[in-house]
């Protein structure tokens, strides 16, 4: 045999030996998920009574305010969730401050922590076109509740005031106190949440556990996973808005410089746009979640993700490559969301900027990301001021008691799901209970379709009737089955 077959033979061996080690441990891992009953039931008339209390609620248009503006609409929401849920808002402690709720159901054994369930009544304004419904008509029709906030995030509030109601209804005594917290204010990052926390660090008060808005149930989350996903957010990125300014001596259209204010600032937009300058890295919860998922993945992507030691560059690379959604997943990610220049159509501006929403990673902090940023706007004379900021909040630890009981309940109630650590690339009002609770869960156990999830803050905002009567027996089988 020639040198350069003998070459030719070890190489194909050197390739063929992890190809094929590779192959076996993607073989290996491939798992079913259990064909058995859920949990949970429910009928056709709970579903229709679930979704008009819910239509009553998207009724009220409790459109984010300032702390200091009048909240009247939020009264009169209060009003119809007292209605709605007498037993709770008859037994419950009232711990409220200026319009945020925050509620207690003590429970029997006083040196348990308690545990909290969250959301806001708050939601964005109707600025959408689009819109093939009155926004707060509360419209019941195809099967789902249309209107602003139907999803984001009164069904949340729904969902867990009703569970919470049944269990009174059923005479059931929790051992460890439940807290009920709803910011008016979340929307526009105001201080609702806060009141609740100082109020629990004032009192000396600690939580097993917070669940809040987040992940959801989502089918069609990975190519070749035919499962739906229950993503459980463990951490949230920062948020940070910065704004770019550029100036010039202005003058008038008709005679106009090269790089104008305008043209410097859409340089560097581009650069930004083309060159994706974040870091860009696969860390906590990221690593997790592919270990969760893995054994339902169809096998070419089966094959990678079981051997992310090989691949993790290369599926890195992809999820910056697939989309806007995929590459949050990994890096920081910068919009340019408003821009300002010259007040007059005939006028150079001697005077431009934009703003940008930074959400920082993990791996690239805030500070961080607006220098990579900051490197580039200097090339093109731009200025940079930093008008806001916060980093990512903390990691709840995914092997913790409470993660593995909440992931054990929607294994019992929804089989056929798969649940797992999820990195949120928005904001909740839970980063704020981190100081009296270390386990912080951002999910809400209803199954929402991507388009569904599209809609939120945009036009047709709905929910699914049934994903609705789900999340309240889900929420009430945690609650319930607490030891």
């Amino acid at each position: 045999m020639s040198i350069k077959k003998v070459i030719g033979a070890g190489v194909s061996a050197a390739i063929g030996a992890p190809l094929a080690v590779c192959a076996a441990r993607a073989m290996s891992c491939k798992k079913e998920l259990p064909d058995k009953e859920p949990a949970v039931k429910w009928t056709k008339e709970e579903e229709q009574l679930y979704a008009e209390k819910l239509s009553a609620m998207v009724q009220i248009p409790t459109i984010s305010k300032k702390e200091d503006e009048p909240y009247e609409d939020f009264v009169t929401f209060q009003q119809k969730l007292a209605e709605l849920f007498p037993r709770v808002f008859e037994t419950f402690e009232v711990h409220d401050v200026n319009g945020n709720l925050l509620r207690r159901w003590k429970g029997s054994d006083p040196s348990k922590n308690g545990i909290l369930f969250m959301g806001h009544q708050d939601v964005v304004p109707v600025d959408q076109a689009g819109w093939t419904k009155d926004p707060f008509s509360g419209a019941i029709e195809d099967g789902c509740v249309w209107g602003r906030g139907s999803m984001d995030c009164k069904s949340t509030v729904f969902c867990e005031l009703q569970a919470m109601e049944e269990l009174l209804e059923q005479g059931f005594e929790p051992k460890q106190d439940i807290w009920f917290s709803a910011s008016r204010n979340e929307e526009n990052s105001g201080g609702g949440a806060e009141t609740a926390v100082n109020y629990l660090k004032s009192t000396g008060v600690k939580l097993d556990l917070v669940m809040d808005e987040g992940g959801a149930i989502v089918s069609g989350l990975f190519p070749g996973l035919a499962a739906p996903v229950a993503g459980i957010g463990v951490l949230e990125k920062g948020f940070t808005n910065v704004k770019f300014t550029a100036k010039s001596a202005g003058g008038h259209a008709s005679t106009p410089p090269r790089n104008s204010p305008l043209i410097r600032l859409s340089k560097f937009m581009c650069e930004v746009d083309k060159k994706l300058p974040f870091k860009a890295e696969m860390v906590t919860p990221m690593p997790e979640m592919f270990d969760c998922i893995t054994p339902y993945l169809g096998f070419p992507l089966r094959f990678v993700t079981a051997n992310r030691w090989l691949f993790n560059g290369l599926l890195t690379k992809a999820l910056v490559a697939i989309s806007g959604q995929t590459r949050a997943f990994v890096q920081s990610t910068a919009a340019f969301t408003m821009a300002q220049g010259s007040s007059a159509p005939n006028v150079l501006p001697d005077e431009a900027s934009v703003i940008c929403n930074i959400r920082p990673s993990v791996q690239q902090n805030a500070e961080q990301t607006v220098a990579v940023l900051k490197k580039i706007a200097d090339k093109y004379d731009i200025e940079t001021e930093v008008l806001f900021t916060r980093d990512a909040s903390k990691t709840s630890p995914v092997d913790s008691a409470e993660f593995r009981y909440l992931t054990k309940c929607l294994a019992d109630c929804i089989p056929d799901c798969v649940a797992t650590p999820y990195l949120m690339t928005g904001g909740t009002d839970s980063r704020r209970f981190e100081p009296v609770c270390e386990n912080v869960l951002r999910f809400t156990p209803t199954r929402l379709t991507r388009e569904q999830i599209a809609a939120m803050h945009a036009a047709n905002e709905n929910v699914s009737v049934s994903a609705v009567a789900e999340g309240v027996k889900i929420y009430k089988y945690l609650m319930e089955h607490r030891k």
